[in-house]
């Protein structure tokens, strides 16, 4: 993370009990500090665009692309809520695979393993209306559906909904993948707003 990130972050002193004397101080940038209002900011739709990462890209290489600059790669970071890069920002596909052989032996056992059980049901009305919703259920659940079954329920205006439940495995390569494919997809600020944006965090970050 760039230094221009921490410049306006405010100081916080830490007591030195063992190399200091009593009383004494060191002065540190407070890194720790998250500014409040961009939870507020974040409600301004109108100044954002969703943005899906590409492969093999970083936040420095959007921040140079897209604001001119890789100082200003932190803009997109904090207004992600990424705190850490290296966990909260998308895997290229060799070091994803690379992360599932040293967490699980190999990818055939990440594949031959699983991570999580669903449950999917499908509604479907007498006019052709669907809805389909998916949840993630335990072993035992699981077990009790041992093949689609439609249920039909019928309505007093003789109108009926149709629901099918259905049942399947999520193994721990395609969890993995699905996982890292979530974290491709962000928010960019306009770059018109960058301006403001810097002016207003260097203000609140020197109170």
């Amino acid at each position: 993370m760039s230094s221009a990130y921490f410049t306006n972050f405010p100081l916080v002193g830490y007591a030195l009990h063992k190399t200091g004397q009593p009383g004494e101080f060191q002065w540190v940038t407070n890194i720790f500090l998250r500014s409040a209002p961009v939870a507020d900011l974040l409600k301004h739709n109108q100044i954002f665009y969703p943005y899906v990462i590409p492969e093999g890209y970083t936040p420095e290489v959007l921040a140079d692309n897209y604001y001119g600059s890789v100082n200003y790669h932190w803009v997109i970071t904090l207004l992600n809520n990424i705190t850490d890069p290296v966990l909260d920002w998308p895997k290229g596909y060799s070091n994803l695979v690379r992360y599932i052989v040293n967490k699980y032996g190999s990818v055939a056992s990440a594949s031959g393993s699983i991570h999580h059980y669903t449950m999917t049901e499908v509604k479907t009305d007498s006019l052709g209306n669907s809805n389909t919703a998916t949840y993630i259920i335990d072993q035992t659940k699981y077990n009790t559906l041992t093949s689609p079954t439609p249920v039909v329920y019928t309505f007093r205006d003789g109108n009926t909904v149709t629901v099918t439940t259905s049942r399947s495995t999520v193994d721990n390569y395609t969890y993995e993948v699905a996982l890292n494919e979530a974290k491709r997809n962000i928010v960019l600020l306009q770059a018109q707003y960058l301006p403001q944006i810097l002016s207003e965090f260097e203000t609140l970050m020197s109170k």
